[in-house]
């Protein structure tokens, strides 16, 4: 079975930089630069709807298949929190008052459906990348989100994998669980946290394949 797994962290702390080393892969690109490495990728236009920004991964997904001969294994969306303030804009500028986030929680959510229901049931694994802010109110980082859905937690009530950057005296860390930071693992293996250098995304991925294949050995 495919897997989920976040990656967030604040702006320039190297997030998708981890994704240089991903094989079978397809990055959704959407963060207001262009995507930097050799790796197959769609830098996304502007779209007025989840309903447009899901036609145009699909379609890419199949252009995918066509010139490599076989689906991506892996599908990297760069990032999540750019796509809703997108979402956003939209539908501020399409209604007004209540209903503006009333159909912005339905548009989030057919976004999230479409990843669990599409394309991780397609056995894609989906990376998902995510700013992150400091709230001093509560003395946490928390992920840029938008509507309802970040409310409960967002994408990371929504997955059992979640690696936060950390940028520490010039040094990136990564974070595998913490209460500090939106960090969690069902790995025992891993450890709490690493230095960057001793991290590859592809091989972080295949581990935890590895754990939820075993997991699914035991689903009646």
């Amino acid at each position: 079975m495919a897997i989920k797994l976040l990656i967030s962290g604040e702006s320039n702390s190297g997030k998708t930089t981890l994704t240089k080393d991903l094989k079978d892969t397809l990055v959704v690109s959407y963060d207001g630069k262009k995507y930097p490495f050799p790796i197959p990728h769609v830098m996304v236009p502007p779209f007025d709807s989840t309903n447009q920004l899901i036609e145009i991964i699909n379609s890419k997904i199949v252009t995918y298949k066509e010139k490599f001969g076989q689906y991506p294994k892996t599908i990297v969306i760069d990032t999540v929190s750019k796509i809703f303030d997108t979402l956003l804009d939209n539908c501020n500028t399409k209604y007004n008052g209540f209903k503006i986030y009333s159909e912005l929680n339905k548009e989030i959510h057919e976004f999230t459906e479409y990843i669990q229901n599409t394309l991780i049931a397609s056995d894609m694994n989906v990376v998902i990348i995510s700013h992150a802010i400091w709230n001093t109110d509560t003395s946490k980082y928390e992920l840029v989100g938008k509507g309802d859905f970040a409310k409960r937690g967002g994408f990371l009530a929504e997955t059992d994998e979640a690696i936060f950057v950390e940028v520490k005296t010039n040094k990136r860390i990564l974070h595998f669980r913490s209460t500090k930071y939106p960090a969690r693992t069902l790995v025992d293996e891993l450890p709490d946290n690493i230095n960057v250098n001793e991290f590859n995304l592809q091989d972080h991925i295949k581990l935890l394949e590895k754990n939820q294949t075993t997991a699914d050995q035991y689903s009646i």
